[in-house]
This record gives C-alpha cells, sequence and structure tokens, in this order.
C-alpha cells in the first residue's frame, strides 16, 4: 500500500515521544529501517533548528535527511548543511498578539537570537530550558517582544483557560498571522503563510520529490497542513480531534506505545 514512498517527515512531541522524553530504541530501529530502504526521513516541530539537533543528539543522531524548525519557519536540509529561513511575524502584529491575550494569566515567550526571551522564568520555563540546554533572558517589558520581526510568539496558559483562549484566537482571527494550539497549554502565533506543509514542499520541489510519494505524522492542530499536504497523512490515536479528521490514518497505538513506530514497522 506504501510502496512508493520516498520521504518520512514526524512531529516529535505528541508523535515520536511524549514530551520531554527520550526516543526509545524501538523508534531508532524503525528510523534505522526507513533509512535501510533508502526512504529520507526528517523532524518536523516547533522547536528551533539549534533545539531540535540538541535533541537529536540526545538521542545519538548527529546528522538527519532534513529538520522542519519553527512550525515551518525554518528549513534545515542536511544533504547541503544549509538552513533556510521563511516568513516570520511583524512586530505589530506581534504587539496585537499581546492585546488577544490580555484577558487571560498567561507567560510569553519567543526564540530571541541564540537564546529565548519570557516574561517570567517560572519552573516550567526553566523545565524547557534544562530539557535543551537553552539560555534564557527575562523581558524588561512587554515591549521587548515587539521590537523587531520574529518567526513566532509563544503564550503559556493554564490548560483551564486554554477553550476560552482558542474561541478569543478565533474571535480575532487575522489575515496576516495565525494562533495555533501546539500542547493543551501552550498558544503560539505565527505568520499565516508559514506552515510545516510549505517547507516539506520547499524541500521535495528541491530533490524533486512529488508530495503524493511523502507521508506525514503529527498529533495536533499545527501539523495539520502538513497532514494536508503528505501523500499520507497520519495522526497519533492520542492526537486532536481537527487533526484526525484531516488524516489519511490514525494510528492502533499511542506516542506512549510507540504507534509513529509501530506503523511504520506494519506498513513500511
Amino acid at each position: 500500500m506504501y510502496e512508493n514512498i520516498k520521504l518520512i517527515v514526524c512531529d516529535i512531541d505528541g508523535t515520536m515521544v511524549p514530551s520531554h522524553h527520550k526516543l526509545s530504541d524501538y523508534g531508532k530501529e524503525m528510523i534505522q529501517k526507513i533509512k535501510e530502504k533508502n526512504i529520507l526521513f526528517g523532524i518536523a516541530s516547533g522547536r528551533s533548528i539549534k533545539d531540535i539537533k540538541y535533541i537529536l543528539s540526545t538521542w545519538g543522531y548527529n546528522q538527519i535527511d532534513f529538520i522542519i524548525g519553527l512550525n515551518g519557519s525554518q528549513l534545515y536540509d542536511g544533504t547541503d548543511d544549509k538552513v533556510y529561513d521563511y516568513f516570520q511575524m511583524k512586530p505589530e502584529w506581534i504587539k496585537e498578539t499581546f492585546d488577544i491575550m490580555r484577558p487571560f494569566s498567561h507567560n510569553p515567550v519567543m526564540y530571541f537570537q541564540k537564546a529565548y526571551m519570557c516574561g517570567v522564568y517560572d519552573e516550567k520555563i526553566h523545565f524547557s530550558a534544562q530539557y535543551t540546554k537553552s539560555d534564557y533572558v527575562v523581558a524588561q517589558s512587554e515591549e521587548d517582544f515587539y521590537q523587531e520581526p520574529n518567526a513566532k510568539i509563544m503564550f503559556r496558559v493554564d490548560e483551564k483557560d486554554m477553550p476560552e483562549v482558542e474561541r478569543r484566537v478565533k474571535e480575532f482571527e487575522s489575515v496576516y498571522y495565525k494562533g495555533n494550539k501546539t500542547q493543551s497549554t501552550l498558544m503560539e502565533f505565527q505568520n499565516r503563510q508559514a506552515s510545516k506543509a510549505y517547507a516539506l514542499e520547499q524541500f521535495c520541489i528541491k530533490h524533486n520529490i512529488k508530495l503524493i510519494d511523502t507521508m506525514a505524522f503529527g498529533d495536533t492542530t499545527n501539523d495539520n497542513e502538513m497532514i494536508e499536504a503528505a501523500g499520507i497523512g497520519v495522526c497519533m490515536i492520542n492526537g486532536s480531534q481537527d487533526t484526525k479528521e484531516l488524516a489519511d490514518v490514525i494510528t492502533e497505538k499511542s506516542v506512549i506505545e510507540d504507534g509513529w513506530a509501530d506503523f511504520i514497522d506494519r506498513y513500511i
């Protein structure tokens, strides 16, 4: 059924591993299986390429065919070791997102130069920093976040507030940028033209691969466009309902059970 697949791309958190976990030995075996079949393999994540490379190194991988970072605002091509940057958020758009999020308790986070900038350095920020060995700086004021263009702005919120956050983001929908829930406590805003699907398409064009011959794994809203664009879009059984509705296939096992690896083992 999937004999023509030439490229496989996977989201990390909630797809390949539970958040802040290492890849299992079974997962590593399936990556090896993919490579032995001469299928290109890549990672797509909301994280930066720098952070993804660090995570991959903790898994024992120092080289990979490609990485889609920052939900598609970055593309790393491992075949020529080049990084490509795409659509960014303008400062005035970032400022608007603060107005959208103002009714809720939140902690803004942004990739800042080679570090992160946050509103408050709390326990969750500390945990994330330790996971990727990243540096953080604390903003002196809200205005620090919209001094220059940036790939995206993230807001950490209380899980109980997320349904209302999603409603407000939809109410104040912009033609220039979009808001996606990427975790149960994280809302991210990004240029509307940026997506994992766009970066995937750019890599495929460069390497003369048809999208119909690709397979993408994901679990939530920021994976939707990639899952739609791929020839075979696979959603994790633990994924969000909107992503399941767009997928061609749903895994039989969850991320905790290595559902993506089980799917590769069965069908590739």
